[in-house]
């Protein structure tokens, strides 16, 4: 016997990414370089890709190459959600340990008494850019379809702005934005490369990644360098001109801008008002409906769609897993660090291989330009304490005791500078450290470096002071986003880079209190006494530096492994 508990999708949410090409993007994961002048770092590689068949089913294959481009469009992003659901099996339906989790299939709805026709698979997806700007939900645009869960056919997502009274719509009824696309896979009842192909799974297809506005939005001309382009294909002049977002210019006398606030077609062009433009980005709800029974289940999960992806090798160091983590787990503590150190430190390594595939993406000679004039509106008071300074002498042999020797290598501090002399720091302070091997040694031996170069984190509620002043000093562990000081860019780590609120951008908080707290263990590790064992790795035995290593670990183990395969220790 069968009994369904509930229903929810895997994965909860997913991120699509826009792309005009007709066969949207196969599998991939991140590997280090496995070649020996790879110098391990990382490669993207061809993963189990599920391909959508003209009947609406699917089949497993592993791509032999990977392209990210099908002649000149590039391939969109779509992810699968697969529906799962809660279960108790056996006639003793309270017994302890028979709820399982396991995906819907056409074999599981059959054991439930129920098939295809009694699901239903529903998406709504909406772009509210334009409406969170002016304050005004008629600039936002929106699609919802219902599919039958034996409707396999590919159901395009035409949006249009809903009325309302008193509004001028932005999008109209009779001249929709296309947000892409959603289908119901045709489940079957085969497994195929480890693949149970008869799981309920729906896809979302991204747009092409198109503009839209209205008809005046034909040409325009750049302000700094007195160049005509186009704004807005004429195919997609479809906007109503008579809508709000065309009379938006910023001003935060009038509107509640988000940050950066310039980052709407039409900012920083003569008096800052909108062209009425808008693109085909969305975000958006999953939902299944299954009837079993007379009893009704839900699930739901959220999609979201993005640009491209144009350096897909290259990781961020503060992903949204990161945010996710620094929201509902607490850092780990130095003993559970040392405990399991190995983990600990591979962890770390991830951590500032992350930050060097960022860092190698970034010019930091204009960020550091743009980072500058920012704390220039902020403060005139460039040295705060024993900070690093916010102005000019920002990264400059000036700027010590943050500026270290490979600063003053690259850039004199008088005379002529290199073309994109800061731009040049990057391998040379991120190279090494993206090696785990030279990151920890590192850590052993220049703990108060750590502490100098990477920004705190902004407190949480508790950390922070209950009254403050703008222009106080800052606190040494936690940076109060009501302090000036600790909104402006400087040169520690990440230097020069914007957060959501066009401040100085830092780790999370839970990243940065883990590395602190294990540069801060290590720091007050003893070394063994005589006799002791070098490879002894709990927190107890408190390890030295050399064993701490993991060239030594990996030293260690091998022995260990030619020990047991000569007879001897196990």
């Amino acid at each position: 016997m069968l009994t369904i508990e509930s229903v929810f999708f895997r994965p909860p949410l997913a991120f699509a990414r826009l792309g005009r090409a007709a066969s949207p993007m196969d599998n991939y994961v991140w590997r280090e370089d496995p070649t020996i002048h790879g110098a391990a770092r990382n490669i993207v590689e061809p993963a189990l890709t599920l391909e959508v068949q003209p009947d609406g089913s699917i089949w497993p294959f592993i791509p032999t190459v990977l392209r990210f481009k099908q002649g000149n469009d590039l391939r969109p992003v779509a992810p699968f959600f697969e529906l799962w659901a809660r279960v108790q099996v056996g006639q003793d339906l309270a017994a302890a340990g028979s709820t399982e989790e396991v995906p819907v299939t056409l074999g599981l709805l059959e054991q439930a008494g129920a098939g295809l026709e009694d699901v239903a698979f529903g998406i709504a997806v909406a772009n509210r850019k334009a409406a969170r700007r002016t304050g005004d939900a008629a600039n936002g645009f929106e699609a919802n379809i219902l599919v039958r869960g034996n409707d396999h056919e590919r159901h395009q997502l035409l949006a249009r702005t809903v009325p309302q009274p008193g509004s001028v719509p932005l999008v109209l009824a009779d001249h929709p934005v296309p947000l892409g696309w959603f289908q119901v896979i045709r489940p079957v009842a085969v497994q195929a490369a480890g693949v149970d192909l008869g799981v309920l799974r729906v896809r979302f297809t991204p747009g092409g990644g198109e503009v839209y506005g209205p008809p005046t939005a034909a040409m325009g001309q750049d302000d700094a360098t007195g160049r005509f382009y186009e704004m807005v294909p004429a195919e997609n002049r479809i906007l109503n001109p008579a809508a709000s977002w065309l009379r938006y210019d910023g001003d935060y006398t009038t509107f509640t801008n988000p940050e950066p606030s310039d980052t709407y077609d039409g900012a920083d062009q003569g008096a800052n008002v909108s062209w009425g433009v808008v693109d085909d980005t969305c975000d958006g709800v999953i939902t299944a409906e299954l009837v079993v029974a007379g009893r009704r289940f839900v699930a739901s999960a959220r999609v979201s769609a993005g640009p491209p992806d144009y350096a897909p090798d290259r990781r961020p160091f503060a992903s949204l897993a990161d945010d996710l983590a620094d929201r509902d787990l607490d850092p780990a503590s130095a003993d559970d660090l040392l405990a399991a150190e190995a983990d600990t430190q591979a962890r770390l390594a991830d951590l500032f291989q992350r930050v060097w595939e960022t860092a190698g993406l970034v010019n930091v000679d204009a960020i550091r330009a743009r980072a500058l004039s920012d704390n220039s509106y902020l403060s005139d008071n460039a040295k705060v304490d024993d900070l690093p300074y916010t102005d000019w002498r920002s990264m400059r042999p000036q700027d010590t005791p943050y500026a270290d020797a490979k600063v003053e290598a690259v850039i004199p501090p008088t005379g002529t500078e290199p073309r994109l002399p800061w731009s040049q720091l990057v391998g040379l302070a991120h190279d090494p450290l993206a090696e785990e091997d030279e990151l920890i040694d590192f850590m052993l031996t220049q703990a108060d470096r750590v502490r100098q170069m990477v920004r705190p984190p902004y407190g949480a509620v508790s950390e922070l002071q209950p009254t403050v002043t703008a222009d106080q000093e800052p606190g040494p562990s936690v940076r109060d986003p009501r302090i000036t000081r600790d909104l402006m860019h400087d040169m520690r780590m990440p230097p020069y880079m914007r957060d959501e609120m066009a401040r100085a951008l830092g780790l999370t908080r839970r990243q940065f209190i883990e590395l602190m707290r294990y540069v801060e263990a290590i720091a007050a590790a003893k070394p063994p006494g005589r006799g002791e064992s070098l490879l002894a790795g709990t927190a107890k035995a408190t390890p030295d530096a050399a064993a701490r290593r993991p060239v030594r670990r990996r030293v260690a183990q091998r022995l260990q492994r030619g020990l047991r395969a000569d007879g001897g220790e196990s």
